[in-house]
């Protein structure tokens, strides 16, 4: 329990665990499936692409019903348009034109229809699913027996609408009882002679027939070509009187069908909305192009949908938790927009669509549920950190004991900023106190040093007295070099600084049989810091070095530039060190094995020196081989202020 405990408070997890949840849960309701319709629209509209030269639409349009009369026309009219496409050399002809019921006022139009559709071998009519009344029975409805007959392929003439009322998808099979007919597009496809491969000129089978029912087989999403109009069109009277180029409609795809709006076989679509809907004739058009091209697209299915909607919705935070809140901000924006981008483009592409709405919606909130939990962390830190600043410091130190109600995180704020101001008065006395230490306790024990000679016995007293001044001095020097200010920084040359540190270690190198090596360059090598400091933590890596390399042997002080960095190495040949101890070298009262006597502040000191001038400090030794201490500081003033602060 406390393992889960620990789990959900963890800022990383619980993010990961609220994520996942508004993904899972948007994804799997539909509830944003506008929105998903929307970036599907978008796609669409952003990839128009040129109509194929071998689709004609033959459109019953306002020129035609003005020139002909009202609707219907004789089917004495349609049996000749029949005959000029024919004698033209049309591939095939789809007709999208119902008839289901005998002419009445002319019967042997109907006759003189299906002969005409016989001559030309190569016509497809539709076939209707409609509802007798609202949530009736689905009936299907036939043409004619005698065009039934003579027709070389029937189709199905039907779009699915979504919920918001516009045609994106079809059903490739579809029936009542049984999926028995192939769309109207697909027929045509079919009766041409172009099909392809991947679709299916047998119904499919199914486990059992359901009488009476609507059966569908696989839906697919169809890419548009571009807007209404988009696809070449001609005038119904037009082409009955002759009024075009011969050969205009050889080895050409020939749709009849109503483009005037008058004739209601108009639909919404994702390239042209509610304003300005498609014509029928026009979407089977497009649906046709669709096949033949591979162009219709699949959906992935929901398992597949929650898994990558988790992948994407999850990916914000791998960056988050790494970066500023700017530039996670930045990333998580660019991330949004770059799943939207390609979600959308997606269809068109590669022919496959990914509901990207759950996704979106949980990288929308990634940032602000981020935040959340990284505040949750932040405020119960501040309350862990004010609750031991009170014990360490108490109320009466001046830190307030409780939060104000109205708005706990602006207490939070007082009692930190009251902390703050305690803690610099804490500082300052800290500072008094060293300066105690410097003249009070320093400058008695180096006149009782001086004195020593004069009192008779008292020789036994100076080894203590000199420990406790050398002690003093390094603390002093690792609080200064601690409250080093970067404002106060000067230019200095390094290379003075270190042929002086190597002349000041000369005396003791001297005494202990050592050769000091100067591997320096000619030129000056500036940089900005604290000469005194500097000096002093290279005059305790090169004393180091003495104390432990062997009589005559020597120790070497180089200095290497780059661009932008300085590397003092100090290299010694003495007995090496192990790894265990150098992991520990450069901590405050941590010494090596042969340190004995030492205060085990002096490589701390040289640590604190280099960190608080922006650089760094390393050590490169092994047990019998030669060690190198080494300096490493910036040159560059820009990155030395940045880092220092």
């Amino acid at each position: 329990m406390r393992r889960l405990l620990h789990l959900f408070g963890n800022d990383r997890f619980s993010s990961a665990l609220i994520l996942l949840l508004v993904a899972a849960v948007t994804t799997g309701s539909g509830v944003l499936g506008r929105v998903d319709n929307l970036l599907y629209d978008l796609g669409l509209r952003l990839q128009v692409r040129p109509p194929p030269a071998d689709i004609v639409i033959v459109g019953i349009d306002e020129d035609s019903l003005s020139k002909l009369g009202r609707w219907p026309w004789s089917r004495r009219l349609h049996a000749t348009l029949l005959d000029r496409l024919h004698a033209d050399g049309a591939r095939v002809i789809g007709l999208d034109l119902v008839f289901a019921e005998p002419d009445t006022a002319d019967q042997p139009a109907d006759a003189l229809l299906a002969e005409a559709v016989a001559r030309a071998g190569n016509v497809v009519l539709p076939v209707l699913l409609e509802n007798n009344r609202v949530n009736g029975q689905v009936l299907e409805t036939l043409p004619l027996p005698q065009l039934v007959e003579q027709a070389a392929g029937l189709g199905r003439v039907h779009v699915e609408l979504d919920l918001d009322g516009i045609g994106r998808s079809l059903f490739l099979w579809e029936g009542v009882g049984a999926p028995v007919w192939p769309h109207f597009a697909q027929a045509v496809l079919d009766v041409a002679g172009l099909l392809p491969s991947s679709l299916s000129r047998t119904p499919p089978k199914i486990a059992e027939e359901s009488p009476f029912a609507l059966v569908r087989q696989a839906q697919r999403r169809f890419a548009f070509l571009g807007p209404p109009g988009h696809v070449r069109t001609l005038s119904y009277v037009q082409v009955l009187t002759g009024d075009f180029a011969p050969g205009t409609f050889r080895d050409r795809i020939v749709l009849v069908g109503a483009t005037a709006a008058g004739m209601g076989d108009l639909l919404p679509t994702p390239v042209s909305g509610q304003r300005q809907p498609m014509p029928g004739v026009e979407i089977h058009a497009n649906a046709l192009d669709a096949m033949r091209s591979g162009r219709l697209v699949r959906e992935v299915p929901l398992a597949w949908v929650l898994a990558i909607g988790a992948l994407l919705a999850l990916a914000p935070l791998a960056w988050l938790p790494r970066t500023h809140p700017l530039g996670g901000l930045v990333a998580t924006s660019v991330w949004f927009a770059a799943v939207m981008v390609v979600a959308a483009l997606l269809p068109g592409l590669v022919q496959i669509w990914v509901p990207p709405a759950g996704a979106l919606l949980a990288i929308l909130l990634a940032y602000p549920v981020w935040s959340w939990r990284r505040l949750e962390s932040a405020g119960r830190f501040l309350d862990h950190e004010l609750k031991r600043l009170h014990q360490q410091l108490g109320s009466e130190e001046g830190l307030p004991l409780h939060a104000l109600p109205r708005d706990p995180f602006a207490a939070r704020i007082r009692q930190v900023q009251a902390a703050s101001y305690r803690l610099r008065q804490l500082q300052e006395e800290r500072r008094e106190t060293l300066a105690f230490l410097s003249h009070d306790i320093r400058a008695p024990i180096a006149a009782a040093l001086m004195r020593l000679d004069d009192v008779p016995g008292a020789a036994r007293l100076h080894e203590p007295l000199a420990r406790a001044l050398t002690l003093a001095e390094k603390f002093l020097r690792a609080a200064r070099a601690e409250a080093l200010d970067a404002t106060r920084f000067e230019e200095l040359d390094l290379v003075a600084l270190a042929h002086q540190a190597v002349d000041d270690a000369w005396t003791v190198a001297r005494a202990r049989s050592v050769h000091l090596v100067r591997r320096l360059p000619d030129e000056p090598v500036w940089m900005q810091g604290e000469f005194g400091l500097l000096h002093r933590a290279l005059l305790n890596l090169v004393l180091n070095a003495v104390q432990h390399a062997p009589q005559e042997s020597a120790v070497e002080v180089a200095l290497e530039t780059t661009d932008d960095w300085a590397t003092l190495a100090v290299t010694d040949r003495g007995p090496g060190i192990s790894p265990e101890v150098q992991a520990r070298l450069f901590q405050r009262f941590s010494r090596g094995s042969g340190a004995a006597g030492g205060t085990g502040l002096g490589l701390y000191f040289v640590r604190t020196v280099a960190e608080k001038h922006g650089g760094s400090t390393s050590v490169s030794s092994e047990p019998g081989a030669p060690t190198c201490f080494s300096l490493r500081l910036p040159l560059r003033s820009p990155a030395l202020a940045k880092a220092a602060q």
